[in-house]
């Protein structure tokens, strides 16, 4: 049976060059091109690599507000109902033939998943809905109209056939809000992470000092958290090799601690990144702000889509952070065998780098463990997964 023809109008279709495009580039890799049309307000970098399927470029009036001061008002406007007002006909001008058995989206940028909500309804097809990140979070209403911007998520939630949630944190969120179930569908690992065998961990890339590793963005409070933790690195004599973008705002002060940072740059593609780090390094880390603040909510529901290629490497995982973080969470539940340091304290990061230094079988132990459970992030059995749910809306259509 041939699997079904899916309309994705996202405003983060799948690429290689930012986290939630990755995560859809890789479930999506295998689809068959003439079975899947992209329809975006975000067309990928040029740089970035793109699925085989056709990509329209279609945006909205309501984007212009991003690029000026008065960017708060496009999600007012949105809880106010103005979303309601996009034109139907300009979807169906570039789906052309295309006759889709079912209509999928990010719940990400409000304006977007309501169209896709309203186009399915419109023509009877089942939604599939992915959530990565809670939507309100990136989109500040008035406190007068947060009840009405519920309200709305809540019924494109509803409508939806298949609720497919990034982590357990997630789901159960929105169960507690709305009294409707998810599925958990984790960010698949990349199908080209380079591994070594754990044993390879008993020898330090330079006799008597630890360098750990770090892949990805300085959001979501993990530029703060290295910021925080660069004392503890000059105490203990530890390196820190770093594939991203520079440093900004206000962590732009990583930018002077070259005398423990090694700056990489963005590496052409996530695996490089990986192997950059596996040549160089003896941990990775993985730095949650601990105590979080802010990034509360977003730390209990958000999963960090590098998990699955930190934990495959064979090279211990350390992970700072408070216990509620999904990524700590995931890790202590499944024994994964990392180095969990959720007290905030600094001795408690500075002893944890020295234990990981002077110990070889703690290092090759971690490395084994964490590869163990790795399969859980198996990318084919993720798609398989998504296929299956995919498969059971469309049958509905």
């Amino acid at each position: 049976m041939l699997p079904p023809r899916l309309l994705f109008l996202t405003n983060e279709p799948p690429h290689t060059s930012a986290a939630g495009g990755i995560v859809f580039h890789r479930l999506l890799r295998d689809y068959p091109a003439d079975r899947l049309l992209v329809v975006t307000n975000h067309l990928p970098p040029d740089s970035a690599g793109r699925l085989a399927c056709r990509y329209v470029h279609l945006p909205l009036a309501a984007d212009r507000l991003n690029r000026t001061r008065f960017w708060p008002w496009r999600a007012t406007l949105r809880s106010l109902g103005a979303s309601s007002f996009t034109r139907l006909g300009r979807i169906d001008e570039v789906v052309r033939d295309f006759s889709p058995d079912a209509v999928i989206t990010l719940m990400q940028d409000s304006w977007y998943y309501d169209l896709a909500a309203r186009y399915a309804r419109h023509h009877d097809l089942p939604l599939g809905l992915f959530i990565h990140d809670l939507p309100h979070g990136f989109e500040p209403v008035p406190p007068r109209l947060a009840a009405r911007q519920r309200a709305r998520d809540r019924g494109v939630y509803e409508q939806a056939a298949a609720r497919l949630c990034i982590s357990r944190g997630m789901a159960n969120w929105f169960f507690r809000e709305y009294g409707l179930p998810g599925e958990v569908l984790l960010p698949p690992r990349d199908d080209e992470t380079p591994s070594q065998s754990p044993e390879a961990c008993r020898t330090l890339k330079h006799p008597g000092r630890l360098t750990i590793g770090y892949a990805g963005g300085l959001h979501y409070g993990y530029g703060e958290q290295l910021l925080s933790l660069l004392p503890a690195l000059r105490e203990t004599g530890t390196r820190l090799e770093y594939c991203g973008a520079k440093p900004a705002g206000t962590v732009a002060p990583l930018n002077d601690a070259t005398d423990v940072i090694h700056f990489h740059g963005y590496a052409p593609t996530p695996a490089e990144a990986w192997r950059t780090l596996l040549a160089r390094c003896d941990v990775i880390l993985q730095p949650y702000l601990n105590p979080a603040g802010a990034h509360e909510l977003q730390y209990r529901t958000h999963f960090p889509s590098k998990l699955g290629d930190c934990l495959s490497l064979g090279l211990p995982l350390l992970v700072t952070g408070p216990d509620y973080a999904s990524g700590v969470a995931w890790c202590r539940e499944h024994d994964a065998g990392a180095c969990l340091v959720t007290d905030p304290t600094p001795d408690a990061f500075k002893a944890a780098l020295v234990r990981l230094r002077d110990s070889s079988e703690l290092r090759v132990e971690l490395a084994r463990r964490a590869q163990a459970v790795a399969n859980a992030f198996a990318p084919d059995a993720l798609r398989q997964q998504l296929s299956v749910a995919l498969a059971k809306i469309s049958s509905t259509s």
